[in-house]
């Protein structure tokens, strides 16, 4: 007699979590909340609404905090019925424990599921109710074993752990923001006022509860948290449609024709989202871009990797997102943008006509927004006191300007509210010219930029003194002991691995060259002169990025230009260009090649430091594909200073992560015979440092990548190994000024 298995019963009621802020969206949230962003042509909140209408469910409760008002628009303009969808609106967030517990009213005895409204979702739910319908399961989640953070432990189908200890290892999972629960969950949350669900199931997995989890074969999960997520998703869901794999759905057939339709009227790389009533000038460039209905994009725009907002006309490059400024000022529910208002009133825009376009995170506590209306642009920094040399920008700017330095204007100042704003000098900076201008063109560039660097030297530290400018610390002991630390605490110790014994020989090393610089004469530095600081305005040289500007070694400043991993300038180009340097001042005043490879040292260790520091930082992580290039430098700068034989016997020693990297597809070594090593003179051709990697442009991360770079040069004496990852867009993007002609 064959046994028959009873149907699965699907659940026909859900709950969407659409509260939230929103906060890592902005500024595209401030007006559209997450859940109502366009994918590909439809919002997030109609694609899980559908989602769950295939499933059988009849009821759907949004809850609602965060700009609910396009939210109820969207729910009253649905022609399809099916979900019945209910709205509870909370005056205070409640967190997702605490919306479920206000929901309860809406719940019966059944199954139910709950999801998040910023995730893109193609799954199969069997597998999740065959789990929920084990034994004592109170719930049941959707866990993806590859991407995403994995913070989630798990044995044998049941979570142990929701954070775990020992993150991206073997057996953690990052849950996808879908779960299947039981009414008796209600039990573990309080009855009022503000809980996570995450807490009421770590009770009861303490009262003997189960909370199983699944990971769905053929299925599709994206988190859309951030505006990189966000066009990620839009870039896999076109690659599912055209493999036919799970997540195709979620292109419908109307929106691709709508993208071949562009194609035929425009020329763009990759893919283009774009929504209703969207106008799109020829000889706009645009690659891998979303933009929402009613943008505007003239024909001087260049949108790569970047999302307009609605009703957003732009000119210009796009780092990553642009919104109309309108919506920062007075948007319902929002507190208000002080400093934007400010701004904009001081310089009489109307903030209907002005798009506002921030820049991505960078490590300096200050945050910098690119403001255009009727063609005219400028930048607003705001900055954290956090920082002391941050409050200093603006006399720093006016002082330079004073004795004939190329350095921003200041168009309005107001520290009292941490900000100010100042001219736009373009996106042109001396790291994207080393990309494209040829190596002589380059170095004739380098000598107009010296010219001022001397001035700023000799002249400035005279200037300063006899002005009593304000001024942080000189470099002394404790700052250059505080860099080799930083450099130990973020970079060596966590990617080199030195034992104890050695790394004490390489700070009593360091400290030696530390030695060495004080000893030199104090002229006023920048302290970070490197290339993405300095910016082409006409044939001009402009320098940003002084706020740390202080008394030191020149050398400090000329190993931070000439040895600077953005830009690997050849090793003949760089002895020139120091002796360029010495001719320009006096005797007295010229580095010379010994103190020179020393400052070097110094200056790479507190940039690799600083590279390992960031790119830790989800935000800031692109800044970790600058730590080969910094360690190519650093072998350069020992080899040539006779010095720190421990620090380069460990950077040779970094070979063998290699060995245990070697498959590794985010790295792509090449070997380009007839090119120089770092002990030649040959120059080396601008394409073999520009090269970019696919797979790291994809997102891939590997923390062995900053040591793979020795290995393959082995018995290859005329060979020259890199390691080429991409750079970012935004990094000629930077922020600065245009000075009118």
């Amino acid at each position: 007699m064959q046994t028959k298995h009873a149907p699965i019963s699907f659940p026909r009621k859900a709950v969407i979590l659409a509260a939230g802020f929103g906060t890592r969206m902005l500024p595209l949230s401030l007006d559209t909340p997450k859940p109502m962003m366009p994918l590909w042509g439809k919002p997030v909140l109609g694609h899980i609404l559908d989602m769950l209408s295939r499933w059988g469910v009849a009821d759907v409760l949004i809850n609602l905090h965060h700009q609910p008002e396009p939210i109820c628009d969207y729910v009253r303009r649905r022609t399809s019925f099916i979900p019945r969808v209910t709205l509870s609106f909370e005056p205070d967030i409640l967190g997702t424990g605490g919306a479920l517990q206000r929901a309860s009213w809406f719940l019966d005895t059944h199954s139910f599921w709950m999801i998040n409204s910023d995730i893109a979702a193609d799954v199969d739910p069997r597998p999740l109710i065959a789990a929920f319908h084990k034994p004592h399961v109170l719930a049941a989640l959707w866990l993806n074993a590859e991407r995403g953070p994995r913070t989630v432990e798990m044995t044998n189908g049941r979570i142990t752990h929701f954070s775990s200890s020992r993150p991206g290892t073997e057996g953690t999972y990052t849950f996808c923001g879908l779960q299947l629960l039981s009414p008796r969950i209600l039990r573990f949350i309080p009855p009022q006022g503000f809980a996570t669900i995450v807490q009421a199931y770590q009770q009861a997995i303490a009262h003997t509860g189960k909370i199983a989890g699944v990971c769905v074969a053929h299925s599709y999960w994206a988190d859309i948290g951030t505006p990189d997520d966000y066009l990620k998703a839009h870039r896999e869901i076109l690659e599912r449609h055209v493999a036919g794999k799970p997540g195709a759905g979620l292109l419908a057939p109307d929106r691709l024709r709508s993208m071949q339709s562009w194609r035929r009227r425009i020329r763009f790389k990759g893919f283009l989202a774009a929504g209703d009533n969207v106008v799109i000038r020829k000889g706009a460039r645009i690659a891998n871009a979303v933009i929402w209905d009613d943008a505007r994009i003239a024909s001087d725009a260049i949108v790569e990797q970047a999302i307009i907002g609605k009703g957003c006309g732009v000119h210009g490059r796009v780092p990553r997102v642009a919104v109309r400024s309108a919506f920062s000022i007075s948007t319902p529910g929002n507190t208000a943008d002080i400093p934007l208002a400010m701004a904009l009133q001081s310089l009489r825009w109307l903030p209907a006509e002005t798009t506002i376009i921030p820049f991505e995170p960078r490590g300096s506590a200050r945050y910098f927004t690119r403001l255009e209306s009727q063609g005219q642009r400028v930048i607003l920094v705001r900055y954290s006191r956090e920082r002391e040399e941050n409050a200093l920008y603006t006399r720093h700017a006016r002082f330079l300007k004073s004795i004939g330095l190329p350095v921003p204007a200041i168009l309005l100042d107001a520290p009292e509210k941490n900000f100010f704003v100042m001219q736009d000098l373009g996106d042109q900076s001396l790291q994207s010219m080393g990309k494209t201008w040829p190596l002589t063109r380059l170095t004739a560039f380098y000598h107009v930029i010296l010219a001022s660097i001397a001035r700023w030297h000799i002249k400035g530290a005279r200037a300063a003194r006899q002005r009593r400018l304000a001024l942080v610390a000189p470099f002394s002991d404790d700052l250059y002991r505080w860099e080799r630390e930083f450099f130990c605490r973020h970079f060596m110790y966590p990617k080199l691995q030195p034992s104890p014994e050695t790394a004490r020989k390489i700070l009593n090393e360091l400290t030696a060259v530390a030695g060495d610089l004080l000893k030199a004469p104090a002229v006023l530095v920048h302290r970070d002169l490197q290339s993405s600081n300095i910016l082409l305005v006409g044939r001009r040289p402009f320098f940003i990025d002084f706020q740390g500007m202080r008394f030191g070694a020149a050398a400090y400043d000329l190993a931070s230009l000439l040895c600077d991993p953005y830009v690997e300038l050849p090793l003949e180009t760089t002895m020139k260009l120091l002796d360029a340097y010495n001719r320009l001042v006096s005797r007295r005043q010229r580095v010379s090649e010994n103190l020179f490879w020393r400052a070097a040292i110094e200056r790479l260790a507190q940039a690799l430091g600083a590279y390992g520091r960031l790119s830790a930082n989800p935000e800031t992580a692109w800044f970790g594909n600058y730590m080969a290039p910094g360690l190519r430098m650093m072998q350069r700068a020992l080899e040539h200073a006779g010095t720190c034989p421990r620090l380069l016997e460990l950077m040779l020693e970094a070979r063998k992560i290699d060995d245990r990297g070697r498959d590794n597809p985010a790295v792509r070594i090449s070997f380009e015979k007839g090119r120089s090593d770092f002990g030649s003179s040959t120059p080396l051709p601008r394409s073999r440092i520009h090269e970019y990697s696919a797979s790291r442009a994809a997102g891939v991360s590997d923390p062995n990548l900053p040591c793979l770079f020795k290995s393959r040069l082995r018995g290859k004496r005329n060979s020259h190994c890199a390691i080429m990852p991409p750079i970012p867009n935004f990094m000629s993007g930077l922020p600065g000024l245009k000075i009118p002609s």
